[in-house]
């Protein structure tokens, strides 16, 4: 032992245990706080201190609020509500009958106010941006500049796993499927018939869409895969099934590489397959119609 010489051995019948914090007996022995109680009750010691009844006066105790009850509690214990002590039993009582309704429904009143008044504010506040930006793009001098405000406001509510380096996050605003039923979409062979992306103005507005990012070095189908975990869209694609989730760009309705699921996202950025800041639609689409694409084009009708 480190200490040899600290603490007391308890004199107790069949104890004999270390107590660093002894307890003396006014007959001389030594207990430790076990059995000091013990031999103190035991009565074969004269010596020892009796034992004494404390009986409070009606002045420190706290006396219940409840109806009937009759406890009385030595701390006091106040409703929030009625600022009226109850006990341990009663505390948390269903009904105060220092507040009414009518009361009730003017202070919550009070608290969603200011919450209410904000959400509008934001409201107009993001709609009068998206006007900004919708008119910014139609100025060929701030069309760079408008696309700068557009994504950044993605960056400021996107969501995603954080696992992804900041480096490598890609950001685009996500519109959810309506419902599981397969979408009607249109295969296209002639490629002159296919409206080209440049000659559609790009729309800023974020309304009904979910900001989100992925990593530019995934394949395009595990990139499905984050973005349904993030926006709790169902995802089924490693089953075999009737439908499969598919991007569709919102700006003409292509659909991003529907037979090849291993393509890069950075690689389907290089040839502008896809640009950050896109809005994307992701729809369920029949496995029939994926299964007839071949060297055709897949769009939302």
């Amino acid at each position: 032992m480190e200490f040899p010489d600290l603490g007391e051995h308890c004199q107790y019948e069949n104890c004999n245990q270390t107590d660093f914090l002894p307890l003396q007996c006014k007959c001389g022995k030594i207990f430790c706080r076990v059995h000091f109680n013990d031999h103190c009750l035991s009565g074969l010691c004269e010596l020892a201190p009796k034992p004494r009844n404390i009986v409070p006066s009606n002045d420190e105790i706290y006396r219940c609020s409840q109806n009937g009850c009759r406890k009385g509690n030595l701390h006091e214990m106040l409703c929030n509500k009625c600022k009226k002590h109850y006990c341990i039993e009663h505390r948390f009582h269903p009904s105060c009958p220092e507040i009414d309704d009518e009361t009730m429904a003017f202070k919550i009143e009070q608290l969603e106010a200011p919450r209410r008044q904000f959400r509008e504010a934001n409201k107009h506040l993001q709609e009068k941006i998206t006007e900004n930006i919708r008119k910014a793009l139609q100025s060929t001098a701030k069309v760079k500049t408008a696309s700068k405000i557009h994504l950044m406001r993605i960056k400021q509510k996107a969501i995603g796993p954080k696992s992804v380096p900041p480096k490598d996050r890609t950001y685009f605003a996500i519109k959810k499927p309506a419902n599981s039923d397969p979408k009607a979409v249109k295969i296209v062979h002639d490629l002159e018939n296919i409206t080209q992306i440049e000659s559609i103005a790009l729309d800023p507005d974020l309304k009904d869409t979910i900001p989100v990012f992925i990593s530019s070095n995934w394949s395009l189908g595990r990139a499905i895969d984050s973005i349904c975990e993030s926006c709790d869209i169902k995802n089924e694609n490693n089953k075999i099934g009737s439908t499969k989730l598919r991007l569709f760009r919102q700006l003409d309705g292509y659909c991003i590489s529907p037979g090849k699921m291993d393509v890069e996202i950075q690689e389907l950025m290089k040839k502008e397959v896809l640009l950050e800041g896109d809005k994307l639609v992701m729809e369920y689409v029949s496995t029939e119609v994926l299964s007839t694409i071949e060297d055709g084009q897949l769009f939302l009708c």
